[in-house]
């Protein structure tokens, strides 16, 4: 396969995109066992969370400084490193004596996962641009979709089995990481890599916040925090709705998330068709107004109808557009010595919203039912698609 950086196998795309599915494994395979899994080290119920708080914290904290590393390592490096973490840290809580120490392992293993999307995000910006980038972003996003949802089932399934399943599943990051040493040249300009090098720390932080200071990357930040807080509003509070709402059972809703990450799969493979037809901005906020459609929908829908269904669809179609959309804009902006590190930033964006989602929203329902909520959020979505309609001064109009 032709790229900017040479000919390359095409499975180097594919090792890519297991790396963006690793990447959603942090949670989506644990949070089904949270309960056998705290039950089995002795752990009091309202300790069970921190299994997944420890390692969502340790992946916000550690990114920024991943970034550096991306950029003056390079990404084969990082990578490497990051899967090596992510795998010796999973397989190793197999073996922990105690819930403690199974936390200090999570807390490492956040640092190794929080790296994988970044590198992959990285390493597609430097061998593709314009459409072919687009496109490639679009299976990446795509991956992540389908990834975040058959997850959490496998997750489900094996623990029920033994929860030590749940984390020797790990383990194959160690193999991803031999297929990665051995078929993945490094991607980073040696340029843009040295010169890093040559300037300090204090200079290179100088650098990035002078960059995250530039209107359009800073938005493409909040665009990250919105998309993500808008997808764990609906995961969080999902369940209480369709269980205890209207009353279907908890098959109905894992069947609910796989449709939407169904649908967002699909539309995210498709990218560059959309591409077509609309311009980046556009597709944006297409994407955040069919978010919008779907939580203005949700309080709508008579009790125990099926028809609750459309709106995940609209919600998939529209996590379908928006997503590819940003993870592309967040290669494209940054100048490219400086690309590890806001990509890093970008990701570190996004666990902001996963985290702000539920305390939020959980804060608001003890004040308002969650129709309300959901109309609110509906709001937020649609007033954020307008914002975006509006290009800044001097921005790039690139794809």
């Amino acid at each position: 396969m032709r790229t900017e950086r040479g000919d390359i196998p095409k499975y180097v795309i594919i090792i890519l995109m297991m790396m963006g599915a690793f990447g959603v494994m942090g949670g989506g395979l644990v949070a089904p066992a949270l309960t056998t899994i705290g039950t089995a080290f002795g752990a009091p119920h309202h300790q069970f969370g921190l299994i997944l708080s420890i390692y969502t914290l340790s992946a916000a904290i550690s990114l920024p400084i991943i970034g550096y590393f991306i950029d003056t390592a390079g990404r084969r490096k990082v990578g490497l490193t990051c899967l090596a973490i992510d795998g010796v840290c999973g397989l190793a809580i197999i073996f922990a004596p105690s819930f403690g120490v199974m936390l200090f392992l999570r807390l490492i293993q956040g640092v190794g996962i929080a790296g994988l999307i970044p590198v992959a995000m990285t390493i597609i910006g430097d061998l593709f641009k314009g459409k072919d980038r687009l496109k490639f972003m679009g299976y990446l996003s795509g991956t992540i979709s389908i990834g975040a949802v058959i997850i959490p089932t496998i997750g489900g399934a094996l623990a029920t089995v033994d929860w030590r399943l749940v984390f020797a599943v790990y383990g194959f990051s160690l193999i991803l990481a031999v297929f990665f040493f051995y078929n993945l040249p490094e991607t980073s300009s040696t340029d843009n890599t040295e010169e890093i090098k040559q300037n300090s720390l204090t200079h290179y932080l100088s650098s990035l916040f002078s960059t995250l200071k530039i209107k359009e990357i800073r938005n493409i930040m909040i665009h990250s925090m919105i998309v993500f807080f808008l997808l764990y509003t609906l995961v969080t509070f999902l369940p209480i709705y369709l269980v205890i709402g209207h009353g279907f059972s908890e098959l109905f809703t894992g069947l609910a998330l796989s449709l939407q990450g169904t649908f967002a799969a699909i539309l995210a493979s498709r990218a560059t068709y959309i591409r077509k037809y609309f311009h980046w901005r556009k597709r944006a906020s297409l994407g955040f107004f069919l978010i919008a459609l779907c939580f203005f929908l949700l309080p709508l829908w008579s009790k125990g109808s099926y028809l609750v269904s459309l709106s995940f669809i609209v919600y998939g179609m529209g996590m379908g557009i928006v997503s590819p959309t940003i993870y592309n804009r967040a290669t494209y902006l940054p100048p490219p010595e400086l690309t590890g590190s806001v990509i890093a930033v970008f990701n570190t964006m996004k666990y902001v919203g996963m985290t702000a989602a539920p305390f939020v929203i959980g804060l608001s329902l003890i004040f308002v039912e969650l129709d309300t909520v959901f109309i609110s959020v509906a709001l937020m979505a649609l007033l954020w698609g307008a914002v975006t309609l509006v290009p800044p001064r001097g921005s790039k109009t690139g794809t």
